[in-house]
């Protein structure tokens, strides 16, 4: 196909036509291959603002050689916003190089002619702004340059990796479902013409464009050995919450002052406490309360702490009420942590929680990686593995059990330290099960606590610390009926 020389990104009054020259020996051996026209005049540094070690020079510098670009007055200018007309007008005289086709005059402002070549192709997203002679975002830059050139210019390389990427939820995070022109960006990203600002792909679909940043792009179009690849490596897992807090929903409403046998109520204010990450509860009753009130509430609190969140690594709730007045503290705590302890006591259970959450995700990663967890595997499946790694990886600790300052009672202990007694080893069960978006609780006795999980819709009991023995695993213990977990527990 006969390809003409491009004119600049300029209003067409400054176009120009050079002829041929010697290439410049700075880019004599880069791969033209497949290049969509010829280089046609030779960049020497005149560009004074686009510094040799900047990131965007090479593009510059090609994109002058093959009369794509020219500059400002004495520079470049680099940073400077691009119109969404010169996006437009650069987009359409691609278009037609690649089609040997000519863009006819057209009434109106300079750039009508190339944005009716454009819509009469079908090639202009219809909903980019009329008026288009105003700073264009990134996300309209996408817009504009994903229908630039047919898919059969392009082999998409990688098109699975981006999507693979994408629907991770680590990388590209800043374009989501409401972002402008979502699928373009993506598109862009898979033909090798972007790979975001940032380690994760990051785009900044509403930062405004500059021409640095169009004069990549653009020589990426014309140029296939200018493509780039996304550097990412994909982990396996599915994407996980980030913190404790983040494991837990909050309520629609709450009250502050729940009745103590109303246990909806209890539990929205213990749901929205742990998904602010905090560790108090204030109530305030129309009148004070009494002793006996107070030993009520914190036994309700924590009975509920412990049942649905013991992964949270509170088991212990100390209640402060007045005298004079209705105003109630609920402190949540740990009995080897507890609230007496003072400042350090807290900030040591701080960071209990915070270390038993990333070793819990490392491990989930750690079987993720090596295929131990994979895609597909149904949510009983997936919590024998975990079961299996748990009563694989810690003990029963048999001294800690008779103290309850032990921090055997922690799911710190049993993912951190390998040894826990029962209420450490279901924490940290629930734990994982609920990185994997597992519902579980806990079912608890005056002496013993197990998991109540809700698997592919069906409920189990799951007691990981009597599965866990030293002769090997009994797996009588995994996925219990509520049948055989009351004859299991009589014992």
């Amino acid at each position: 196909m006969k390809r003409r020389i491009l004119a600049l990104l300029l209003p067409a009054a400054l176009l120009l036509t050079l002829a041929a020259q010697a290439l410049n020996a700075q880019y004599a051996d880069i791969d033209e291959t497949g290049a969509l026209l010829p280089r046609s005049r030779v960049y020497r540094e005149q560009f004074a603002d686009v510094a040799s070690d900047s990131w965007y020079h090479d593009y510059v510098a090609l994109g002058y050689e093959y009369a794509l670009f020219d500059g400002r007055g004495a520079g470049f200018e680099p940073e400077s916003p691009v119109k969404l007309s010169e996006l437009i007008t650069l987009s359409a005289r691609l278009r037609a190089v690649w089609a040997d086709e000519t863009i006819s005059d057209a009434p109106g402002a300079w750039y009508a002619r190339y944005v009716r070549y454009l819509s009469e192709r079908g090639l202009l997203e219809p909903t980019l702004p009329a008026a288009c002679d105003v700073p264009a975002t990134r996300a309209q830059l996408a817009a504009v340059f994903a229908a630039t050139l047919p898919e059969s210019c392009f082999d998409s390389p990688y098109r699975a990796l981006v999507d693979e990427a994408y629907a991770s939820g680590r990388f590209i995070t800043d374009v989501t479902e409401q972002t402008p022109y979502r699928g373009q960006i993506l598109l862009l990203y898979a033909r090798g013409l972007l790979a975001g600002t940032d380690a994760s792909g990051s785009y900044q679909p509403e930062k405004t464009t500059t021409r640095a940043e169009t004069a990549a792009v653009v020589m990426r179009i014309v140029l296939p050995s200018l493509r780039v690849t996304p550097d990412w490596t994909v982990p396996k897992a599915p994407l996980a919450p980030d913190s404790l807090a983040a494991l837990v929903s909050a309520p629609a409403s709450v009250t502050d002052a729940p009745s103590f046998e109303d246990r909806a109520a209890v539990e929205a204010l213990v749901r929205q406490m742990l998904a602010d990450g905090s560790n108090v509860i204030d109530l305030n009753y129309p009148k004070p309360i009494t002793k006996s009130e107070a030993a009520a509430l914190s036994h309700v609190f924590s009975d509920t702490v412990k049942t649905l969140w013991c992964e949270q690594m509170y088991n212990s709730v100390e209640c402060v009420y007045f005298l004079n007045s209705g105003e109630v503290h609920l402190y949540f705590c740990a009995t080897a942590f507890p609230r007496s302890g003072g400042e350090s006591a807290a900030q040591q259970l701080a960071q209990y929680r915070e270390d038993a959450f990333r070793r819990a995700v490392e491990v989930r990663e750690a079987l993720w990686e090596d295929g131990t967890l994979c895609s597909g595997m149904t949510q009983y499946e997936i919590a024998r593995v975990y079961f299996q790694w748990l009563c694989e990886h810690c003990v029963y600790d048999s001294r800690g059990a008779s103290s309850d300052a032990s921090v055997s009672h922690l799911a710190y202990s049993a993912l951190v330290n390998g040894s826990a007694v029962c209420d450490g080893y279901t924490g940290a069960y629930n734990l994982l099960l609920r990185l994997e978006g597992i519902e579980c609780s806990a079912a608890l006795t005056e002496t013993h606590i197990w998991t109540v999980a809700k698997l592919d819709g069906k409920t189990y009991h799951i007691d990981v610390t009597w599965g866990d023995q030293d002769g090997g695993i009994d797996w009588v213990c995994f996925a219990m009926d509520d049948a055989l977990s009351e004859q299991v527990h009589k014992k």
